[in-house]
């Protein structure tokens, strides 16, 4: 196996398996978001941690729920800083 940067560029089977696999994401995360809006959340929206739809659903779900999604990525420093940003809200009540 060979790992190349861009290899998207030079073999085709490599940009193939690219589109395949954003178009996986993509019907994942509008099966996440019609879930999440059934259940009273307004959107999850790209799934990405810099758009602004995904850190208001976020937010707004640890507000709730004291956790994140079983979706969400925990390896991601935005996710750290709403359960953060939670736990000093909880203090808050006391």
């Amino acid at each position: 196996m060979t790992a190349e940067h861009g290899a998207d560029e030079s073999h085709p089977v490599v940009a193939a398996a690219s589109v395949v696999a954003k178009v996986e994401r993509d019907r994942v995360v509008a099966a996440l978001d019609e879930e999440y809006r059934s259940r009273g959340y307004d959107g999850i929206g790209s799934g990405y941690p810099s758009d602004p739809t995904t850190r208001a659903f976020l937010r707004e779900y640890v507000a709730r729920e004291g956790d994140l999604p079983a979706c969400a990525r925990r390896s991601w420093s935005t996710c750290d800083d709403l359960l953060a940003a939670n736990e000093q809200s909880a203090l808050d009540e006391f």
